[in-house]
């Protein structure tokens, strides 16, 4: 049943690839620093994502303005910037949806672009790991927000998510030995499993769930 909601979330986004205008052209809302926007990714990681969370969200960014210009705040390949549009035009059939903490202060909102900038040019992180110096897309903000005194999302464990499916574990398998919590310890795989799978992390889906978020624009049809 979960991994036929996590097919049905892609079926439905794909057979509604023409029902709505793509949102690259610039017609959003006005837009805040500190929003937070979502969107499906295209990684070869992403299937897996969307599968463990059985939700279409499995990559998101920061809104910031600079100079006129709106950029999205994001742990990628690494940490850094990257202009709206360009962001847009990378997810699936440039879907996104925009969300707004309507509560957020001037100076919390200074404080989160601050923190974020601290993370500019660290590595991504392919172990969701809040144990090491590298960053993934929601582990980006939380602590961004956090540093803001504003807690975001639900810390879960991977075995919390619908994590038993064969992508998860293909995904876990073809990264595991490069693990440096696991390789320290000398672990085989399945012990790495069960290890990673009790790790603690943030996902976009917690994220974007949160009721203290309002949503302000989304084009997907679901």
């Amino acid at each position: 049943m979960k991994k036929l909601f996590a097919a049905l979330i892609l079926g439905a986004l794909a057979a509604a690839a023409g029902l709505y205008a793509a949102s690259a052209d610039g017609r959003f809302p006005p837009l805040n620093d500190g929003d937070l926007i979502f969107q499906t990714s295209t990684s070869n990681q992403s299937a897996a994502i969307l599968l463990a969370t059985a939700d279409p969200f499995s990559h998101m960014g920061i809104i910031k303005h600079i100079n006129g210009d709106i950029v999205v705040v994001e742990a990628s390949d690494h940490v850094k910037e990257t202009p709206l549009r360009v962001w847009v035009n990378r997810g699936l059939f440039k879907r996104v949806a925009i969300y707004r903490d309507t509560q957020l202060t001037q100076e919390q909102i200074g404080k989160i672009l601050a923190s974020a900038k601290t993370m500019y040019g660290k590595p991504y992180d392919i172990f969701f790991s809040f144990n090491n110096d590298a960053i993934y897309c929601s582990e980006l903000p939380y602590l961004a927000f956090k540093a803001a005194g504003v807690s975001i999302g639900k810390i879960q464990k991977l075995s919390e998510l619908h994590f038993d499916n064969a992508l998860v574990r293909h995904l876990i398998k073809r990264r595991w030995q490069r693990d440096p919590e696991c390789t320290s310890k000398g672990y085989d795989f399945e012990q790495c499993y069960q290890h990673l799978l009790d790790q603690d992390l943030i996902t976009p889906a917690s994220i974007a769930r949160d009721c203290q978020f309002k949503r302000i624009y989304s084009n997907y049809p679901l």
